[in-house]
């Protein structure tokens, strides 16, 4: 194990002086910073498994390069990496807390572009062609397109119930997303239509946080804060299993998948790294722990692994990460413990729990063979004497001998540069020309042939290409690598001439197997001749299929043990000696369709006498035509990138190629066409069966109306008899109420004629109570009239003092006034005297500085003569003119004082003129309410008298008339008529003055 520190600064350097042996854990390299803030938090490996991109807490992007020995630093984000891609060979996609992820070229270390989400994307999810990615946040999923940075596909609604994560299903177009609810949605990647849903079958509380995909993509397993993984079958949506997890395993962080290295088949070996730091490796078929790591070495925090299975990659608890060997751990690490998982539920239909006992389920782990490994070291002529000696190659190891035989390079970024330019535009509906059952197969075999025709354009256009390349990529289905790689190197080597004169067949291909057959039958080719049977017919099937039309799998897999081992002329001679061995039922032909049929379908012919045959044809075949002469030698891929294959007529492709784009965009527009023809089909048949529905609306609606005025004459006949009937019981009962209401007038006159006697006899009663009672109020009301005059005449006095105040307040206001009026007249007049004085101050000065003026120019023509008499001239001018200065500004001073005492004085007085005129308008305030009460008293006396006067006289105040006589009520009247008019002039008085003050 090597250890390596990268310190602050350090962006480059090797990984390793020299290439360290896996340690007793399996670790091959540690990786850690010097720097106490710089801990490694995420990893993820290439497509290649060659590389891996791993971030720091500061949002460092480092780099890794195995294969290179070589890491270099990517990127500085500054922020805290949450999430973390490597789609393609030369793109890593890096997400941070903000919510942006950056994409990151690896060649330039340049950011080609930005996606963004409005909260911090939690998972990233990269498709098998990198093309896509998919990005989570808690709420939010997305569909980016990597190419264009364009948000093709978003999730929405999930705020409500919480988005866990969004993944693809490796190997096809499914995408899963995962929810907090422990639902799991399936949606295609393309249409975006719903394919299934997943839901899990118990009522617990949602515990799902991770979940992970088998590399074959047959699986779905999920964990989380249990020790229960669940488990379900995609290709028929039902839980599998569910698998229990030993007892220290709580709940489990993270779920990877692990390809190919323990089951070929079916690959479901995959890891769980719970809450203990520890990464165990388990098998769904024999529910065994395969292997673990951590535990020992330290906490795991994340983990991540090679798509070539060849390496882990974890992130330890101190901030280092480790590189370790998966065949190294498979041999040197403790083998699994003695607890294992066990499926603890198989819920096809009931979901009855299942408990196997150990000895039941204990099977044994596909072990890679020895004898693999010693395979490199057996020489090709070894090889040739095996399959003389046994016919063909050991079926166990067949896959690898053909890779040895034709010198696979697997050119792993080459290809990957090939991959990432998609599906090729010829091969995007291969499914309507070569339906398959298999799915798997079908874009296995789409994915090669897109690769040849990104590699070569000729291949675009090449007809007989997906029957020359099914065979090969059915029989390596598991590596598309080398199913490319193998069908490339078939076709440089025993497909030379093939396309020389291209689109037709390779006419010096077919003269060469037509010279063989003339000289081995020429009585076969004379009657295929007679019977117009060309060379087309007979030969050329047989070479673009690769006799796979005609064999087994099984025969088909002997028979190019034989091709891949000799001179690619071999596969002629086998051709010819075919034809041979069937020469006599070719000979019953004679019809072109049954020549056709025969060469397109099994027939009986044994192949190991083919092979026999073939191999004398090839040594005892004459030079001028042997094989040997119309091919190459054999000559394989060369390492690194693959070479140009142009051996066609360009002209003839290049003019293919344009005829067949013209033809897709006239498909196209066709389509389109099509399209809108129908679109406007559906609308006119729409628009018919709406016409047809509205008709038969307003004929129903119409026959309705019919019934329903039919209803209504009915009726109406049946009301016109009630009516007839209801006027007749009116008339009888109007009878009847006159009748009632006669007794009952008669009734009603008699009782109030009672009533009114009853009533005159009270009010006679009532008149001679209320006599009395007159009598002695009037004798009250004398009193208080009395008593009124006396009150009034001493309000009259209090009203004559009051006017007397206010005369002399108005006179004492008079004063003021003019006493103000003197002192502004003073004023103005000290004013201008101030001024009369300033004026005379200036003209003063004015005439000073004109004597200085005339002394000065004296001074001036007579400066050589008296310089002492000008000096004593200028210091007398300078003394005069300080005391004017002087003088005016005393003057100035003076007058400013006089001027702020004269304010003050202005102020004082207005002041009190202010507090004065409150004063009086709080008085008049007061002698209004005091008058106003007075006038309602007034009133209220006079409102009495008048009703006593109003009043008739009773019968007793007739005949006693002498007791008040005229002469008081004349009295009361004019005193009343006095009191009201003083009253009146009081209140105008006050108003007026009230008007005065306000106007002041």
């Amino acid at each position: 194990m090597h250890k390596l520190q990268i310190s602050k600064g350090q962006t480059s350097g090797n990984l390793w002086s020299r290439k360290p042996t896996p340690d007793k854990f399996g670790c091959v390299l540690e990786v850690s910073r010097t720097v106490p803030s710089g801990k490694f938090t995420r990893c993820a490996f290439s497509p290649c498994g060659e590389r891996i991109a791993v971030s720091d807490q500061l949002g460092n992007i480092f780099l890794f390069d195995i294969h290179k020995n070589r890491y270099l630093h990517l990127y500085s984000g500054g922020k805290y990496c949450t999430a973390l891609s490597f789609p393609t060979l030369n793109i890593v996609v890096a997400a941070f807390t903000d919510g942006s992820a950056k994409v990151i070229d690896s060649g330039t270390q340049e950011v080609v572009g930005e996606i963004s989400e409005p909260r911090p994307i939690t998972s990233l999810s990269s498709h098998d062609a990198g093309r896509y990615i998919l990005s989570t946040s808690t709420d939010t999923g997305s569909l980016w397109d990597l190419q264009t940075m364009n948000k093709k596909r978003s999730l929405a609604g999930a705020s409500g119930i919480g988005l866990k994560e969004m993944l693809f299903v490796p190997k096809s177009n499914v995408i899963l997303t995962c929810f907090r609810d422990d639902s799991v949605f399936a949606w295609d990647c393309e249409t975006m239509e719903q394919r299934f849903t997943l839901l899990k079958q118990s009522q617990d509380q949602p515990a799902f946080t991770c979940f992970a995909a088998t590399s074959n993509g047959d699986f779905l397993v999920a964990g989380g804060r249990s020790r229960y993984l669940h488990v379900w079958r995609l290709s028929d949506q039902k839980l599998h299993h569910i698998v229990e997890l030993p007892e220290r395993v709580k709940s489990i962080r993270q779920l990877v998948s692990l390809a190919q290295i323990f089951d070929e088949e079916n690959n479901t070996i995959f890891g769980v790294l719970s809450q203990d730091g520890v990464l165990r490796f388990i098998s769904l078929n024999t529910y065994k722990i395969v292997f673990s790591v951590g535990g020992i070495a330290g906490v795991i925090e994340q983990a991540a692994v090679s798509p070539n299975s060849k390496h882990i990659a974890i992130v330890m608890d101190n901030g280092s990460w480790q590189l370790l060997s998966v065949k190294a751990i498979t041999k040197k690490v403790n083998p699994a413990p003695v607890s294992t998982v066990k499926a603890v539920a198989v819920p096809p239909q009931s979901m009855k729990l299942v408990q196997k006992s150990e000895e039941v389920r204990k099977r044994r782990c596909l072990k890679e063979p020895e004898e693999i490994g010693n395979l490199t070291k057996v020489d090709l002529k070894k090889l040739k004497k095996i399959l003389k000696g046994f016919g063909e190659y050991p079926e166990k190891y067949r896959h690898f001998i053909w890779r040895l035989l034709l010198k696979i390079p697997e050119n792993t970024e080459s290809y990957g540069v090939l991959v990432d330019k998609g599906t090729h535009t010829a091969y995007e509906k291969l499914q309507e020309s070569c339906p398959m059952k298999s799915a798997k197969l079908l874009r296995i075999l789409q994915k090669v042939l897109s690769c040849m025709s990104h590699w070569s354009s000729i291949f675009s256009i090449t007809d007989f290409l997906p029957m020359l390349a099914f065979p090969f990529s059915k029989m390596f289905q598991n590596n598309h690598l080398v199913a490319f790689e193998v069908t490339a190197t078939f076709v440089l080597n025993w497909c030379q001439g093939w396309f020389e004169f291209f689109p037709h067949p390779p006419v010096n291909v077919l003269t060469a197997v037509e010279n063989l057959l003339n000289h081995h039958d020429s009585r076969l080719l004379q009657h295929l001749s007679n019977c117009n049977v060309s060379a087309k017919v007979y030969a050329w099937p047989f070479l673009y299929t690769v006799f796979s039309e005609v064999f087994s799998t099984n025969e088909w897999m002997v028979f190019m043990d034989h091709v891949l081992s000799n001179h690619p002329g071999f596969l002629l001679c086998l051709l010819v000696v075919y034809l041979g061995l069937s020469r006599q039922a070719l000979m019953g032909c004679t019809k072109l369709k049954d020549f056709e049929y025969y060469f397109h379908n099994r027939n009986r012919v044994l192949l190991t006498r083919l092979i026999s045959n073939a191999y004398q044809l090839w040594e005892s075949c004459p030079s001028d035509i042997h094989p040997r002469n119309y091919y190459k030698p054999f000559s394989p891929l060369p390492r690194g990138d693959y070479p140009v294959f142009n051996n066609y007529p360009e002209k003839v492709v290049d003019y293919q190629l344009k005829e067949r784009e013209r033809i897709l965009k006239e498909e196209l527009e066709y389509v389109r066409e099509r399209q809108v023809g129908e679109e406007l089909r559906l609308h006119t048949d729409q628009l018919k069966q709406q016409e047809e529905v509205w008709r038969r609306e307003q004929e129903m609606l119409a026959e309705a109306e019919d019934h329903r005025r039919k209803v209504l004459l009915v009726e109406e006949n049946k009301l016109s008899e009630q009516r007839i009937r209801l006027q007749a019981m009116k008339r009888e009962l109007r009878l009847s109420e006159v009748k009632v209401l006669d007794a009952a007038r008669k009734n009603f006159m008699e009782t109030a004629e009672r009533d009114h006697h009853d009533k005159l006899k009270y009010l006679e009663q009532e008149i001679a109570r209320k006599a009395k009672l007159r009598e002695m109020e009037t004798k009250g009301a004398v009193e208080e009239v009395a008593l009124k005059e006396l009150e009034m005449e001493i309000q009259k006095g209090l009203l004559e003092q009051q006017l007397a105040r206010e005369m002399y307040v108005s006179r004492r206001k008079q004063e003021v006034l003019s006493a103000e009026q003197r002192d502004v007249e003073d004023i103005a007049r000290r004013r201008h005297d101030l001024d009369e004085s300033l004026r005379e101050d200036r003209a003063t000065l004015n005439v000073q500085n004109a004597q200085t003026d005339l002394a000065r120019s004296a001074v001036k023509n007579m400066a050589l003569k008296h310089d002492r008499d000008t000096e004593r001239a200028r210091q007398m001018n300078a003394i005069y003119t300080e005391m004017a200065l002087s003088s005016v500004r005393e003057r100035d001073t003076r007058a400013r004082t006089e001027r702020e005492q004269l304010e003050t004085v202005i102020r004082e007085a207005t002041r009190d003129m202010h507090e004065q005129i409150l004063d009086q308008r709080a008085a008049v305030e007061r002698q209004r309410q005091e008058t106003k009460a007075t006038e309602e008293r007034v009133e209220r006396l006079y409102t009495e008298i008048k009703e006593i006067r109003e009043e008739p006289p009773s019968e007793g105040d007739k005949e006693n008339n002498s007791m008040v006589p005229n002469r008081r009520r004349d009295s009361v009247d004019r005193r009343q008529a006095d009191v009201l008019q003083h009253v009146k002039e009081l209140r105008n008085k006050i108003s007026d003055e009230n008007r005065s003050l306000l106007k002041q």
